[in-house]
């Protein structure tokens, strides 16, 4: 039996297609406020953030932050304050710089650019209370991106199925010749549930490295 090509791959935002640079969002945080790092310090906060996100991602007060800009951030600042040696005043610096420490991964934009000239749509889908597309726009990566499914704009978290569903309407898309691309097991795995096969990739903590696209090309049958 031939498996069926896949026509369109979603994509998850943080961590799978952007990361924060450690060094470089944490240094400058500090900086704001005067502060000095440690060595070390700035991969271990955004280690310990990142660890609190995915292990608090399915928690009722974590889904109500992904529904509303207001409550993503506070919810955010409080994650942060949880974080050992992050008082008040640096988890606002924190917040305050997130959007432009975030960088593409060093195979994002190569492996956006092969899947647009093979043919395949792309989407986004990401549990967030803010505007992701300036990111992509910052780096020239939003003329990629044919949808972007966000959970405080369309009402639903993953890995609330109705959400792939949003996907998949606004790309015209069939659940079979769909592949959801991830780094959360329970989050973005849960595309299964509406019938799209999911490929959760390790985690890789700094965007100066490659995230291993090179997956996604192979199932999308799209030369690397």
């Amino acid at each position: 039996m031939t498996a069926m090509p896949v026509t369109t791959v979603l994509f998850d935002f943080a961590w799978t297609l952007f990361a924060r640079d450690p060094e470089r969002w944490v240094a400058n945080a500090a900086a704001s406020i005067d502060r000095t790092v440690a060595a070390g310090e700035a991969h271990r906060i955004a280690g310990d953030y990142a660890a609190l996100l995915r292990e608090t991602a399915t928690d009722p007060a974590h889904i109500t932050r992904d529904l509303d800009p207001r409550v993503w951030d506070r919810a955010i600042r409080s994650v942060l304050e949880q974080i050992p040696g992050v008082d008040q005043a640096l988890a606002s610096a924190l917040h305050e710089t997130h959007a432009e420490a975030i960088e593409p991964y060093a195979d994002t934009a190569a492996t956006l650019s092969a899947l647009h000239d093979g043919g395949v749509r792309i989407g986004v889908v990401s549990n967030v209370g803010w505007d992701i597309r300036k990111c992509f726009a910052r780096h020239g990566l939003d003329g990629y991106v044919d949808a972007f499914v966000l959970s405080y704009e369309v009402g639903f978290v993953k890995p609330d199925p109705r959400i792939w569903g949003t996907a998949l309407e606004a790309l015209h898309a069939a659940p079979g010749q769909t592949l959801m691309v991830g780094d959360h097991p329970a989050g973005d795995g849960g595309s299964v549930s509406a019938g799209i096969p999911a490929l959760i990739l390790p985690m890789v903590d700094s965007p100066a490295r490659k995230r291993g696209f090179e997956h996604v090309l192979r199932l999308a049958q799209i030369p690397s």
